[in-house]
């Protein structure tokens, strides 16, 4: 899909949640399936490039139990603009900058909608190491020479085994450790957060920080949207959104002190330049 089509199926399918509440994911599968065949789209994978990037910005959350839904409607207060979540200003200038997502110079919050001010590092702050994350998986005693790794090279990392369904594994031989990840419908971002600590240990790394531009380049393969949503709250201080450039995502503003503390979360795999 090229950008006006995807804009066009997430529309579309950001009024069907709209107006139907919180939906499974097969649910919503199916209806990106359909909203792709029915307006006549090439996709490869329609539900990634149609709902999930809605995950991302914060408009659409896990709910439970493999069920999502948009966010409550929030005003993001950066003082000198604001932006509004999932609620259109009743009144003023005001743009689209992406679905669900809207900016405006003024602040009217007639509905006495939530707001709050942001603060990305206190944020960041709360989050535990994606190694410590990872030790809370339940253990296994799964025989890991079974395992197709995705890091084929190493032989570490996320692994998977498909035996009566599929199910995937954290497995570093060399430490005789191995975890089971939880289901998706249990914990969205298992997957992510497990790669993120594959690519540490590997040497991999999980980005690169240009200091004095500000710029951060991360992978955009197997981000965890927590994180993925906290960096983008850094880019709107500056009235941007991430950006998408081939296989990374660059988020642009973003401070020294923000991204010490995401170097601590991934287990010290940024690099600096």
């Amino acid at each position: 899909m090229n950008n006006n089509e995807i804009y066009r199926i997430q529309k579309l399918l950001y009024v069907w949640l709209s107006k139907l509440g919180k939906r499974s994911l097969d649910s919503i599968k199916t209806n990106c399936d359909s909203l792709v065949e029915s307006h006549n789209v090439i996709a490869s994978n329609p539900i990634w490039e149609a709902f999930w990037p809605l995950v991302f910005s914060g408009v659409a959350e896990h709910t439970g139990r493999g069920y999502y839904a948009l966010t409550e409607p929030l005003i993001l207060n950066y003082n000198s603009h604001f932006y509004y979540i999932n609620n259109i200003p009743v009144s003023g200038k005001f743009r689209e900058v992406s679905v669900g997502i809207y900016i405006s110079d003024s602040l009217v919050n007639d509905n006495d909608i939530k707001e709050i001010a942001v603060e990305p590092k206190a944020i960041l702050k709360k989050f535990p190491s994606v190694d410590k994350i990872v030790d809370d998986f339940s253990k296994s005693l799964q025989d890991e020479r079974e395992l197709k790794y995705y890091d084929k090279k190493n032989r570490k990392g996320v692994a998977e085994l498909e035996k009566e369904g599929l199910k995937r594994f954290f497995s570093n031989p060399e430490k005789a450790y191995i975890r089971e990840l939880p289901d998706r419908t249990i914990m969205p971002d298992a997957f992510a957060i497990a790669y993120c600590y594959g690519r540490a240990i590997s040497g991999e790394g999980n980005g690169t920080y240009i200091g004095k531009q500000k710029k951060l380049i991360m992978p955009s393969f197997a981000i965890p949207f927590t994180l993925f949503r906290v960096l983008q709250l850094e880019t709107m201080a500056y009235k941007n959104l991430p950006e998408k450039n081939n296989n990374n995502y660059i988020f642009n503003g973003v401070s020294a002190p923000v991204v010490k503390e995401l170097n601590r979360i991934l287990c010290n795999s940024i690099r600096y330049e």
